[in-house]
């Protein structure tokens, strides 16, 4: 007789059952348990000069030697010693130091040192999203760390520009080092445009738990210093990034001197409510934040700053950023 000779229909459906509560308790736990949040905290180590600013920076350099695409590099524009500002640039999440170059380029020439990292895994020879499938924020919160470490050698005054994903970067060095003196967050990406919170949430709790998959979206555009589309797996742990910074917001006030949340009224992508919010907690423990915005009736999109935006519309951009910066 066959070893199943005396199973049951009753006994395959018990079976079926068992395994379907299984299957939903699994899921559940993957989409509604919260991804940690708690090791996202700083871990500060200054530089403690020019020199070894510079040190550092080289160390940098040379660790992107042997994977980087050679046309994209973190760059640090200098003038051979420590200027009264430096400013410190975080481009967005599958783009490069190229992003922020131009600008970068434009603020040295007016006698500031100026650092533009790139991001974890990006840039590699391969220019391909396969590259971010293990991102994590914890590499977000050494990359920041890293960042302001560095200009902590390079300037007297911190001041940190980001884009999107970079933009939460830069909101992470405001809430978490006292080095800090201005975070300027450009359409920050901390809340997903048109999806309530919780379902960010649980996106994100899913996306940093499942194999990462790519987003392709085949009218972008193609550019040499970017990978073309998303991928789930850094947009997850950007989201991530930020959760950790609304959780530390809740319990303290920001470290930076002055935070600036530059939206705009024609968003596509990110969350401006969520900006919003962030922008509440901050000020209730004593933050100095400001939220300005640009109008409408300006049509400036998501990313109006990169190489091959609207030059008109990146001017409008570059005006509004120099004169909250009072560098007009």
């Amino acid at each position: 007789m066959s070893r199943w000779g005396n199973v049951t229909g009753g006994d395959i459906w018990l079976l079926v059952g068992v395994l379907f509560v299984v299957i939903v308790a699994v899921a559940l736990l993957v989409l509604l348990f919260p991804v940690p949040t708690r090791g996202l905290g700083a871990r500060p180590n200054p530089s403690a000069g020019y020199a070894d600013a510079t040190a550092r920076f080289d160390r940098l350099a040379a660790e992107e030697e042997p994977v980087a695409n050679p046309a994209i590099r973190s760059l640090l524009l200098t003038h051979g010693g420590p200027t009264r500002r430096v400013y410190v640039f975080v481009h967005g999440i599958t783009n490069s130091p190229r992003q922020f170059e131009e600008l970068g380029r434009l603020l040295h020439a007016r006698g500031h040192n100026v650092l533009i990292p790139m991001l974890p895994r990006h840039g590699r020879r391969s220019m391909r999203l396969r590259e971010l499938r293990g991102l994590r924020a914890e590499e977000f919160r050494d990359y920041a760390d890293a960042a302001v470490d560095i200009a902590a050698g390079l300037g007297q005054e911190i001041i940190a520009i980001g884009i999107s994903g970079g933009a939460s970067v830069v909101g992470w060095m405001a809430q978490n080092r006292a080095e800090m003196d201005t975070g300027l967050l450009l359409a920050p990406f901390v809340g997903v445009r048109r999806v309530h919170p919780f379902v960010g949430t649980v996106m994100a709790n899913a996306y940093s738990r499942v194999p990462s998959f790519n987003i392709e979206d085949p009218l972008e555009p193609r550019r040499d210093w970017v990978y073309r589309g998303q991928t789930t797996r850094a947009l997850a742990e950007t989201l991530r990034l930020g959760r950790a910074i609304f959780r530390q917001a809740r319990h303290a006030a920001p470290l930076a001197r002055r935070i600036i949340i530059l939206t705009t009224a024609r968003e596509t992508q990110v969350s401006n409510a969520a900006a919003a919010r962030l922008a509440a907690l901050w000020r209730s423990h004593g933050g100095n934040v400001e939220e300005p915005q640009f109008a409408a009736e300006l049509a400036i999109p998501h990313n109006a700053i990169d190489p091959a935006a609207d030059p008109a519309k990146k001017a409008i951009v570059y005006a509004r950023m120099l004169e909250l910066l009072g560098e007009e």
